[in-house]
């Protein structure tokens, strides 16, 4: 708390104000709908899944399930068009990577059921057990370390077609990152994975999960956070869920909540339960070949998100950094100062991480960036970044303090410039 007050003073708004004036003044359905459809099981288990009355009598929220958050602008707009009218004027979207619609009148549900089948996004369990969030894991970010997407499929299958009961669990929450970094929500689940690695006996790197579990929100804002239980190969992922769902369900007491049968059996219990899976004797060579990927694992971290080129990374970084200073330059003249100094803070991060890879240092965090700057480039700079770029929480936003934090950015990237022409002189 001490170092959030801290840098509060570099914020560009304490305080922002909503006009609320070119709101609505009414965000009801204008149409109603006199279509009458087939009341089967799969509109049953969509409505007692996916649909509850607001507080306002007559009105009905509906969430709908969009897997893996996946959605194109085509289906998107064909959505809001055919659906314009018959519900509350906005769709939300969730924490879980799903839409929201609400203001829906009773008469107008079966026709937002046959708009949704329509685009197949009817299915049920929207906010259960069968509904993971992802991140994109490998399939895009450069963090991640293993394939996310394509173990969630295979997670849901698992439910759909071997716990299918569970559809109607809205208690437990599975959530997936593809590295430690939580985009995936896993630290707040009650079954969490996240990416990592193992190391086989023969030394070959194969992908892994680090499970975590007992995590999620316990009511009145209060949550917990999951706890790392044991790490897996991700292609025993699915096996982890079998194991975990036959014991709830074997030995859980009657009515008791995940999180409560986690707490009551303990870490160390989960642990001895999952330890089968993590056996590293008997691996398969299809272990060392991540989920939805042909070629054997690595841990490499990627350079840009397009596989079909090579770019020289440090030369983007500076480039991006010249950039950077004169966009701040450009918001100094319009008065700006804020957005000057943001600017030209992080167009030293830009450098510093540049010439960090000169020296083949891959840091993800810019904290990290900025601390082992100084430790590698101590000689030619004088030890001093650090400092120099976290001026940025010091001092109110000013005309003189964003025409100093520029200097110092555009002073910073010209020495570097020279710095790395220099080395790659010598390595020549």
């Amino acid at each position: 708390m001490d170092l959030l007050t801290e840098e509060r003073k570099a914020l560009k708004n304490k305080v922002f104000e909503i006009d609320s004036s070119k709101f609505k003044e009414s965000d009801l359905a204008t149409k109603t709908s006199d279509l009458v459809i087939d009341i089967d099981d799969n509109y049953k288990n969509w409505h007692s899944t996916n649909v509850f009355e607001q507080k306002q009598k007559g009105l009905f929220g509906v969430f709908v399930r969009i897997p893996l958050g996946n959605i194109s602008s085509e289906v998107s707009r064909n959505l809001i068009k055919d659906l314009e009218g018959y519900i509350g004027n906005d769709i939300r979207v969730t924490i879980n990577q799903g839409l929201f619609l609400r203001n829906i009148p009773s008469q107008n549900l079966q026709y937002v059921y046959s708009i949704l089948s329509k685009y197949e996004l009817a299915s049920p369990g929207a906010n259960s057990i069968a509904n993971i969030t992802a991140c994109p894991g490998t399939d895009t970010c450069n963090l991640a370390i293993s394939d996310s997407t394509n173990i969630t499929i295979e997670f849901e299958k698992v439910i759909k077609e071997e716990f299918p009961d569970l559809i109607n669990n809205n208690d437990i929450k599975i959530k997936i990152s593809g590295c430690m970094n939580s985009c995936g929500q896993h630290g707040m689940a009650n079954i969490g994975f996240h990416g990592s690695s193992l190391k086989a006996p023969d030394k070959r790197v194969l992908p892994a999960l680090q499970v975590l579990l007992g995590g999620g929100t316990v009511g009145d804002g209060i949550g917990r956070v999951a706890e790392k239980v044991i790490k897996v190969p991700s292609k025993r992922g699915p096996e982890v869920l079998r194991y975990l769902f036959t014991d709830y369900s074997d030995n859980s007491l009657e009515g008791e909540y995940f999180n409560d049968y986690f707490d009551r059996k303990g870490k160390i219990y989960f642990y001895d339960l999952l330890k089968p899976i993590a056996v590293l004797e008997n691996l398969q060579n299809s272990d060392f070949v991540d989920w939805g990927h042909s070629e054997e694992f690595n841990t490499a971290i990627g350079v840009g998100e397009c596989a079909g080129v090579m770019i020289d990374l440090v030369a983007t970084l500076l480039f991006e950094s010249e950039e950077k200073n004169q966009l701040a330059e450009d918001a100094f003249s319009e008065g700006r100062y804020a957005d000057a100094i943001y600017l030209a803070y992080a167009s030293q991060v830009n450098t510093a991480k540049g010439l960090l890879l000169n020296k083949e240092i891959n840091c993800s965090t810019q904290i990290k960036v900025i601390s082992e700057f100084d430790t590698h480039y101590s000689e030619e700079f004088g030890g001093n970044i650090k400092e120099q770029i976290l001026k940025i929480n010091k001092f109110e936003p000013s005309l003189d303090v964003a025409k100093e934090i520029i200097e110092d950015a555009k002073q910073f990237l010209n020495l570097a410039l020279k710095v790395r022409e220099k080395a790659n002189f010598e390595i020549v």
